[in-house]
């Protein structure tokens, strides 16, 4: 019998049906090349005849004989799917330890897994790292064991913390979150959920309906390993609610239902997350607190003219926001009235994505703070960042490129083709014409940004350079001297051919960014703004130095520096471990300016220990460049490699040099 990885082996090559190197396959498989060469030995001794041919020079491949003889991959209903990538591999070790064992003995997860003990110690740092952000949460290693030590309530947030990032922008697909958990069916749990609000005439906005099933569905993964929240304290007056009752309801089928022993801190801990995402048709524009009747809408109205007056962004005629934010509101100032926290599920997912909607949802939360003069869970800006991030899309549609198709008049199967690649990138890629062969004038005419081609362009190529295309795409390879890109496709559009034209575009949009970044912002960081082996381990010490400097040249006033700080005390600024970028929006400078501080320690800053610091200061009507410079922390810092570049010691010139790109 072959391992899971040996049949995943076997199948890469039979697709590819040509050559691949034990790096390549390596790289794929997530183990080393020796572990590659000891698969392909071991598939050749149980398969008769050998089905992978070796090549010294070449690598490996499937003979086109056997390819027919291939027995298929063998099935495992009982137990779970062997992960063969090193992130699929923590996800294996976190269930386990969360959901089937309290202690992992690692000389038997070698054997589970068929990975060396040096890949399962780098998979136990890559553990380690995710688990940063959670205080209360440690891996302990005790000789050949490890075991996960933490209160209850943190180990729930880390697993949905780890499931929202999984789906990531399909959160909201129901049947792709049952497909998350595997003791039992989400679907049906959520439709026993359904039935419970129907019976209780209550509501649950739509956008936040899968956090509460993803919150029960935890739930119940937890109470099956005999799990359970304590709840001793803050019931008081809990069990007199709608919600509570709700959730006993619901709990009390879900028990005869999954045969589990629910406890009361379940029931009152969901009763607290449907109090937080509970619906309302609000259709008056007034909400009573404390005495006194607030206006909502006139809120929203007030919010959205800070926003644009902080931001450059008017999102002040968007009629969906302003609904979506008239409600958000109206629920906020309930849940503050009821000292109601929200779930802080995706705050450093949300921050880390997209950092410029997250940086809006936190002034307009400070607003609403002056305006109720109380504190604010900051887990609201997050929601208040997603009905922003929505009206920012709206807003700012993606570039739609042009593409002209070269499609041969004799082959049955070019329409197919046509409209295949059409539905898949219909929102990123129009087809304003197909051709059965090349014409140079009318292509010119038509001006396109990509050439799509199933067979060779006769052509000089000086003639199509005349075309100036930002990719030629073609079955087979070209040779040129031109700047141009050129990426082959197959007239079956696979999902190779899906990929790189994807990769395509998103490569034409980088370079679309790059130009504007590069234009705007390279500019803004001088070399009496850059610090090199800073020597400080407070960020309060290392935001005041440099705001120093900027005040010492008369770029900003002495009350930059106490907005800077203002903000941090807000939500630290710092991203994933090696970032952080202080500001002060709404406080202005003289000259847009970035202070740039390479520590010579990490520093403690927020959840995460930073290296670098970029310190941003603008002039009032640059407000432009605070989105060019947030989409440019979007990109980094979800580019592990360009990011570890960025925060290494350098000179001045050496990292204008890096961030340029």
């Amino acid at each position: 019998m072959q391992n899971v990885r040996q049949e995943q082996l076997l199948a890469i090559l039979s697709e590819r049906g040509d050559w691949m190197t034990s790096r390549q396959l390596a790289g794929l498989l997530g183990v080393s090349d020796r572990t590659i060469r000891s698969d392909v030995e071991a598939v050749n001794r149980r398969i008769t005849p050998a089905p992978i041919e070796s090549n010294v020079r070449q690598g490996y491949r499937v003979m086109e004989d056997a390819r027919t003889s291939i027995p298929a991959p063998e099935k495992n209903p009982s137990g779970p799917e062997v992960p063969q990538t090193p992130g699929g591999r923590c996800i294996y070790i976190i269930q386990k330890l969360l959901f089937e064992t309290r202690e992992l003995n690692l000389v038997s997860l070698q054997d589970q897994i068929f990975v060396s003990g040096y890949s399962i110690d780098n998979d136990l740092k890559r553990i380690r790292r995710m688990l940063e952000p959670y205080a209360n949460l440690k891996l302990v290693r005790n000789r050949e064991c490890i075991s996960l030590k933490g209160d209850e309530a943190s180990k729930r947030r880390f697993y949905r913390d780890l499931l929202v990032a999984e789906v990531q922008e399909n959160f909201l697909n129901m049947n792709l979150l049952a497909g998350l958990y595997k003791s039992f069916d989400l679907i049906a749990v959520k439709d026993i959920f359904v039935d419970v609000l129907e019976e209780y005439d209550y509501s649950i906005h739509e956008s936040m309906f899968p956090m509460v099933i993803l919150h029960a569905g935890t739930s119940i993964e937890r109470m099956n390993c005999a799990n359970y929240i304590n709840m001793e304290e803050g019931m008081q007056g809990l069990e007199d609610t709608i919600e509570y009752q709700i959730a006993q309801t619901f709990f009390d089928r879900i028990s005869k239902r999954l045969h589990i022993t629910v406890h009361d801190g379940e029931v009152g801990m969901f009763a607290l997350v449907i109090m937080g995402r509970r619906a309302s048709n609000y259709t008056s524009d007034f909400v009573n607190y404390n005495g006194k009747w607030m206006n909502t809408k006139k809120l929203v109205a007030e919010a959205l003219e800070q926003v644009y007056a902080l931001f450059g962004l008017d999102f002040r005629q968007d009629a969906d926001l302003v609904a979506g934010l008239k409600m958000h509101f109206h629920g906020l100032i309930e849940r503050v009235k009821n000292q109601v926290r929200m779930e802080d599920v995706f705050v450093e997912e949300i921050k880390r994505k997209y950092p410029l909607v997250f940086e809006m949802g936190i002034y307009v939360l400070e607003f609403l703070e002056q305006r109720l003069e109380r504190p604010i869970s900051d887990v609201e800006s997050c929601y208040i960042a997603l009905h922003l991030g929505a009206a920012s899309e709206r807003m700012n549609s993606v570039r739609k490129y042009r593409a002209v198709m070269i499609l041969p008049h004799n082959q049955s199967f070019s329409a197919m083709c046509e409209k295949k690649i059409s539905d898949m990138f219909r929102e990123r890629m129009e087809v304003v014409r197909t051709f059965s062969y090349f014409e140079e004038e009318i292509v010119r005419e038509m001006d396109p940004d990509l050439i799509l081609c199933t067979f060779p362009i006769e052509h000089r190529l000086d003639e199509v350079s005349a075309l100036d295309p930002d990719l030629l795409l073609s079955t087979f390879p070209l040779e040129h001297g031109l700047d141009v890109e050129t990426v082959s496709i197959n007239l079956f559009v696979d999902s190779e051919t899906e990929s790189k034209i994807l990769q395509a575009i998103n490569r034409l949009d980088k370079k679309g960014f790059r130009l504007e970044f590069t234009s705007h912002i390279g500019n803004l960081i001088r070399k009496e703004h850059y610090h090199s082996q800073v020597d400080m381990d407070q960020p309060e010490e290392i935001i005041r130095m440099l705001c120093a400097g900027l005040e010492k040249e008369g770029i900003v006033e002495p009350e930059f520096t106490k907005v800077v700080l203002k903000r941090e005390q807000m939500s630290p600024t710092s991203f994933v471990n090696t970032f952080a970028i202080p500001h002060a929006f709404g406080v202005f400078a003289r000259n847009s300016t970035i202070a740039v501080a390479q520590l010579k320690n990490p520093v403690k800053w927020g959840a995460f220990e930073v290296r670098l610091v970029m310190l941003f200061a603008i002039n009032e009507g640059d407000e432009r460049m605070i989105k060019i410079f947030f989409d440019w922390v979007s990109n980094v810092v979800n580019r592990p490699e360009e990011l570890a570049k960025i925060v290494s010691s350098c000179t001045y010139e050496e990292f204008i040099d890096r961030i340029m790109g």
